[in-house]
């Protein structure tokens, strides 16, 4: 295996993922390989001799260095292993960290010190993202780009400062390993507060199928074998015979062959998995984890989307919902009835709780299936908790889309011209379950510290794609500068994003629906001398 930066790294599935694009995208520099000429804002410079900064380079070190610490540390530990999870009543076998569908919550403020210290208890290698955190390079836990995979029975101590407020989140970056429990809320509080919330509460929705008759790894192999099957190019997808026994694999053909749904508001198909079951907090409707708050308080909920392949349309029964940030940065405080959430992203809505007892639904956008939990206020009766399926009244109100949002004055990037304009395309392999990105840039995205880096993506594809940047926060232009590290790209669409290079090393770039990303669509962002 190649060392983080020094050339291409190229694990089995994406091997396979390039065969079956073919030659003619090889050669338009598909799947992140470093290839051709950068494009840049100003002359071409060639990518083949690039003094490339590793995650262990004293760059890294500086730019941490750079972030101011408050003085404190938040320490905390986390054991992944194997773990039977009661999910309604419905017993099963899976993955995590602690013992419960959903990990433990971590809750810091910015500019702590965090210190994270990582057991592996699976047969399994994993690593652990902190996903939308300004992080230093060598603590991303992207493997094999920024770290070692932590090896079976093995640790990893992660270590960095935590400088920006909001709501984020964690997760296993090896394989598919967080479709089953290995992720968590992540919450960076502000110390400098101004939404003037009461309470806060922290909503992770999640789509669940490992333990109920199947696995995310016979899902894949049942969306495409050549691209499943054996030791992944992202780590940890090593698989066992029992997992791919003739009945696990029934029961991943009856997902994958469910039909798709359809969504106006992301352009068409939603998703191919029909996901047997949707939680909240790790809970599922029947069992749910009350959400209590003072009547007449403001309540502050941090949505985190955590599912592998759902895009959930979000809504509080009898209230209306105030937007006040998305990604952990703040925007104008916009009304809604309804927001949609695709996978990775999250947003923090303020609600003036009423007397009494709400359902609370993220119902599956475009198909059947929802999460649920409750609110109830602390002077209502703790009688039976409703539940109305996916049939919210205001969940057919008043939708609000991430297109319409706009950042606060002091979320804005400042305005200025890029010293690099790159061009992607997300494509699909024909209607093989083969996904990717590229043309000319794709795999050459390179930058020097300081620069203002542009990227347009040109969706070919007939699915949406959240993209994910690791490491950097960027601003949408067509979206007013809205600030997001996870963008909703629909079919046949242009969407750019800009950011500024300020945190240097090797960055993953991928689309977070986890199927797609283990099935090709992720590139490198790098940092040259």
């Amino acid at each position: 295996m190649s060392r983080p930066g020094s050339g291409v790294v190229m694990g089995r599935r994406r091997f396979l993922s390039l065969g079956a694009l073919g030659a003619g995208a090889l050669g338009l520099g598909a799947m992140g390989t470093i290839a051709g000429c950068s494009s840049t804002a100003a002359s071409p410079t060639p990518t083949t001799d690039l003094d490339y900064i590793l995650p262990a380079d004293p760059e890294v070190a500086a730019a941490e260095s750079a972030r101011a610490w408050n003085g404190t540390t938040a320490a905390f530990a986390l054991a992944a292993g194997f773990s039977t999870v009661d999910l309604g009543g419905r017993l099963v076998d899976t993955w995590t960290y602690g013992g419960a569908a959903v990990a433990p919550e971590l809750r810091l403020k910015s500019g702590d010190r965090v210190n994270v210290s990582v057991q592996n208890g699976l047969d399994a290698e994993t690593t652990l993202h902190w996903h939308g955190i300004r992080i230093r390079n060598d603590m991303d836990g992207a493997a094999p780009t920024t770290q070692a995979p932590i090896g079976a029975g093995s640790s990893f101590e992660y270590n960095f400062i935590a400088p920006d407020p909001g709501t984020y989140w964690y997760h296993s970056h090896s394989g598919l390993q967080a479709d089953r429990g290995l992720f968590g809320a992540m919450i960076v509080e502000d110390p400098n507060d101004i939404t003037g919330a009461d309470a806060d509460a922290v909503l992770v929705l999640d789509d669940w199928l490992d333990g109920l008759g199947t696995t995310p790894d016979s899902v894949l192999m049942a969306l495409n074998p050549a691209i499943s099957g054996g030791h992944g190019g992202h780590g940890g997808g090593a698989t066992t015979p029992a997992e791919h026994s003739e009945a696990d694999m029934s029961v991943a053909q009856q997902l994958v062959s469910g039909g798709h749904g359809s969504s106006e508001p992301l352009g068409g198909m939603t998703q191919h998995i029909a996901y047997p079951l949707h939680l909240i907090n790790g809970r599922p409707p029947n069992d749910p984890a009350v959400v209590t708050a003072a009547p007449g308080s403001t309540l502050r909920l941090r949505i985190i989307n955590a599912a592998a392949e759902t895009p959930y349309r979000f809504a509080v029964a009898g209230h209306e919902m105030t937007i006040v940030a998305t990604d952990g940065y703040d925007v104008e405080p916009t009304p809604a009835d309804t927001i949609i959430v695709g996978m990775a992203q999250r947003y923090d809505v303020l609600v003036t709780v009423k007397s009494g007892t709400w359902p609370v639904v993220a119902k599956v956008e475009g198909r059947d299936g929802y999460a649920s939990t409750v609110l109830r206020s602390t002077d209502a009766l703790a009688l039976a908790n409703p539940d109305v399926g996916g049939n919210l009244s205001e969940l057919a109100g008043r939708l609000v889309i991430e297109s319409e949002l706009r950042p606060t004055e002091s979320a804005r990037l400042e305005t200025k011209s890029p010293d690099r304009d790159y061009h992607i395309e997300l494509i699909q392999a024909g209607d093989r379950y083969v996904w990717g990105m590229a043309g000319a840039d794709a795999g050459k995205l390179v930058m020097k510290q300081g620069e203002r880096v542009r990227i347009t993506m040109k969706n070919t594809s007939t699915m949406w794609h959240p993209m994910h940047t690791h490491g950097h926060t960027f601003a949408v232009p067509d979206y007013g500068g809205l600030r997001r590290d996870t963008v909703n790209v629909l079919p046949g669409t242009e969407l750019a994003i800009e950011f500024d290079a300020d945190n240097p090393g090797e960055w993953m770039f991928h689309c977070h629906n986890a199927y797609h990303f283990e099935a090709g669509m992720t590139a490198n962002l790098r940092y040259v001398r």
